[in-house]
């Protein structure tokens, strides 16, 4: 990595974690900045605008992301619903983790910007998309196998599981507790029957 690349990189880091936790409208650039312990003009070097950044900030958590996601499901020799289940036991500990403050950065962005922001929405809604193709891989897997009924339309219940999956987490930070992340893996099981 370049030092150019390596500076950008430590902006838009610094900067994510202030956007998870102040949201779009609550991260200025000189909140992102000043986290970054670089001066302004540093930041309009690499990002246009804080849309520019807000996208790229996306962007990187749907790539770790993803691929984090793609370890969980894919891993060892466990039957697909059962890696299903265990993928989203270690994303409810990471959301606990955050003393329930954060969820998903993908799901506050939606919240905050779908209406006022048609570049963000889109991006979110690309990525959303891309994670429920995830799920729905996953569930066809589990059809070959014979975990899931032949005739089960499995797209809608990859649809039905991420978005049970947003507003859970949704849920869990306006109570700022783990009982709808309970509710929510201890339900997933029974859907698959």
């Amino acid at each position: 990595m370049s030092k150019r690349e390596s500076k950008k990189e430590h902006i838009l880091r610094a900067g994510l974690e202030v956007m998870k936790t102040g949201g779009y409208n609550g991260t200025s650039v000189k909140d992102i900045v000043d986290a970054a312990g670089v001066p302004k003009g540093s930041f309009y070097n690499y990002f246009d605008s804080k849309q520019s950044f807000a996208v790229e900030a996306l962007e990187a958590v749907a790539a770790e992301s993803l691929l984090a996601s793609r370890e969980l499901l894919a891993s060892g020799s466990e039957p697909p619903l059962r890696r299903l289940q265990h993928y989203f036991e270690q994303n409810a500990m990471q959301a606990c983790d955050d003393d329930f403050k954060v969820g998903c950065f993908f799901g506050n962005m939606c919240q905050e910007m779908s209406a006022s922001n048609e570049v963000i929405r889109r991006k979110v809604r690309q990525i959303l998309a891309r994670n429920t193709e995830l799920f729905r891989q996953l569930l066809e897997e589990a059809q070959a196998t014979g975990e899931i009924k032949r005739d089960t339309d499995i797209g809608t219940i990859a649809e039905f599981i991420m978005n049970a999956w947003e507003g859970t987490l949704m849920r869990m930070k306006a109570s700022k507790s783990r009982a709808p992340l309970d509710v929510f893996l201890n339900v997933l099981p029974q859907l698959m029957r």
